[in-house]
């Protein structure tokens, strides 16, 4: 059962069935999702919310788990902010809402004639999440385009602008921090390329993706690449981690670092395979793996031993994201 809630930000709607703003299709309610379509909304919204309300971000759902027990609090989803500007058409420089999906960043770079986020049209993600993880593909990265992003910082209740050398990306990385802030908006850059060069890559990745990623509800890869030249896809599968599975979460014949729902599972059956990859990893391999998937909302007993463990430290479960940018 949803409600609406009459406010003058955005629309805002409770008891929201969280298995529709996750990618793998699991979790639990979400308390009260506030939804503007507008930067300005977004901001209003954010500064409406009071500063002992939990609140969690979400976009696209992708690389993100809900916890079984779903999300308490304020979820601001930004799924609907997709303005995009072109800021200077000369320097290549374009601004996109955090709602905007990748492949409208590549396609729309592609129209201007621009080369960079070929590699940007099979990610399942948006702007915002993008930028927070640095979200890459087929050897590239998101901080390669971006050279800065317009953030809400929830502690000091102001919207800032964060350059490139602020953000210090890193590899699946950014200095955003999740308890602290948002993305609204994130600066590209592009460089002028050949029309037939740019589609040829854009297929190329789609081709790819196609071949190698799964169609059935998953959260994009589940751990992060341990070390230069071991993915951690390749580990698993040398380990035989295609025919692995919990309840109704199983990992992926395509993948080895994907995990797929195949209609019945749960928040906790993710989990519980997420700290079997990872043992078997850490039992056959000098790496550790830390997972590339987020996890937020309120958690099982279980699931927050899970989720702790997956991180190797202790992690009650008011710790867990309940702030996610």
């Amino acid at each position: 059962m949803t409600a609406m809630v009459s406010t003058s930000f955005s629309e805002a709607v409770t008891g929201l069935d969280g298995r529709k703003f996750c990618s793998y299709r699991v979790g639990g309610p979400i308390d009260l999702a506030l939804m503007p379509t507008q930067y300005e909304s977004a901001v209003e919204a954010l500064k409406a919310i009071d500063t002992t309300t939990p609140l969690t971000v979400l976009g696209g759902g992708c690389n993100t788990l809900i916890a079984s027990r779903g999300i308490r609090g304020a979820t601001l989803i930004t799924k609907r902010m997709l303005a995009v500007e072109v800021v200077d058409l000369a320097s290549g420089r374009l601004r996109f809402d955090a709602g905007v999906p990748l492949a409208r960043v590549a396609t729309t770079a592609q129209d201007h004639g621009f080369s960079g986020a070929e590699f940007m049209i099979g990610i399942p993600g948006t702007v915002g999440g993008a930028i927070a993880m640095n979200a890459g593909a087929m050897g590239q990265s998101t901080d390669e385009i971006v050279e800065g992003a317009v953030v809400y910082d929830c502690a000091s209740r102001q919207v800032l602008t964060l350059d490139a050398e602020a953000l210090a990306f890193s590899y699946r990385h950014s200095s955003i921090d999740p308890q602290r802030h948002v993305v609204l908006a994130g600066y590209f850059r592009f460089k002028p390329g050949d029309a037939q060069a740019i589609a040829h890559l854009m297929q190329q990745s789609l081709d790819f993706r196609k071949a190698h990623h799964p169609k059935e509800p998953n959260g994009g890869s589940v751990f992060k690449n341990p070390a230069p030249g071991h993915p951690a896809g390749r580990l698993l599968d040398e380990l035989g981690a295609k025919t692995w599975r919990e309840g109704g979460a199983r990992i992926s014949e395509l993948h080895a670092n994907f995990i797929v729902n195949d209609g019945s599972a749960t928040s906790t059956d993710v989990l519980r395979l997420m700290l079997k990859m990872k043992t078997a990893i850490e039992a056959h391999y000098p790496f550790k793996v830390y997972p590339e998937n987020r996890f937020v909302g309120q958690p099982s007993d279980e699931e927050a031993r899970l989720w702790a463990q997956l991180h190797d430290r202790p992690l009650p479960s008011s710790d867990l994201e309940d702030h996610a940018g």
